[in-house]
């Protein structure tokens, strides 16, 4: 019974508090948010150097492409080797499961003993986990490892997901620049992209427990520093350079 409450009360948790806080959102949030502040400093300090509105855009352009092969194939990179070293490490535990069953066993009941389980339920709880050994393997994965559920997403789907997060970030300050010309276009891409950096800040406390406003207003900050920071240095340039 208390075996019972206690795994309704896992499940609940897990699935209604961090369902929210997948590895999919994080990704969609990472690509946003560089594409977001790589192309607003990029344009930024084109548009401060040079008034022509076509090489603002085919500057911002080509950062605009070439940031969302870099991050989605970076993104891919790291979740693939982080996939592979799961896969090598779980099999290891499977491995050390098969020689050495007692061993093991005593270290799923250490594990939950520190849990503050003791008694016929810290038995009742070892034994559930260590009559399959998928489930040992997994439960030692994440409770000894402290490998998380996601880890088995597909580096591809990772790769995917950030490059066109940052392809649909880095469109924001570039497209103003379509329609009007420099210094204009400088103030409707500014405006645009601090208004959606804000946006994009406020939605990261889906997966974080932190302030909404407070998340937002700092997105909004680095982006406006980084964009002033290369503006002054397109500025400089022209002047230097007339």
């Amino acid at each position: 019974m208390a075996l019972t409450v206690l795994k309704r009360e896992y499940d609940h948790h897990t699935e209604q508090i961090h369902a929210v806080g997948g590895p999919s959102v994080r990704d969609v949030m990472l690509g946003l948010n560089d594409g977001l502040v790589a192309s607003f400093a990029v344009t930024s300090g084109v548009a401060g150097a040079f008034s022509l509105q076509t090489v603002v855009i085919m500057a911002g352009l080509s950062e605009m492409l070439g940031g969302a092969v870099a991050m989605g194939l970076a993104a891919y990179a790291s979740a693939r080797a982080q996939y592979e070293f799961y896969q090598s490490e779980i099999q290891r535990e499977r491995n050390e499961i098969a020689r050495w069953p007692e061993r093991e066993r005593d270290e799923v009941s250490s594990i939950y003993r520190k849990k503050g389980f003791s008694g016929a339920l810290l038995d009742q709880i070892v034994s559930h986990i260590t009559a399959e050994p998928a489930r040992w393997a997994n439960v030692m994965m994440r409770e000894e490892l402290g490998f998380g559920d996601d880890i088995g997403e597909s580096p591809r789907r990772s790769g995917f997901t950030v490059g066109i997060s940052y392809l649909a970030g880095a469109m924001v300050p570039v497209l103003p620049y379509l329609f009007a010309a420099p210094p204009l276009g400088i103030l409707i891409s500014a405006l645009a992209t601090v208004g959606v950096l804000f946006g994009v800040g406020a939605a990261k406390t889906l997966i974080t427990t932190r302030s909404w406003w407070r998340s937002g207003l700092e997105s909004m900050a680095i982006g406006i520093a980084a964009a002033a920071v290369t503006y002054g240095a397109g500025v400089l340039f022209a002047s230097r350079r007339g």
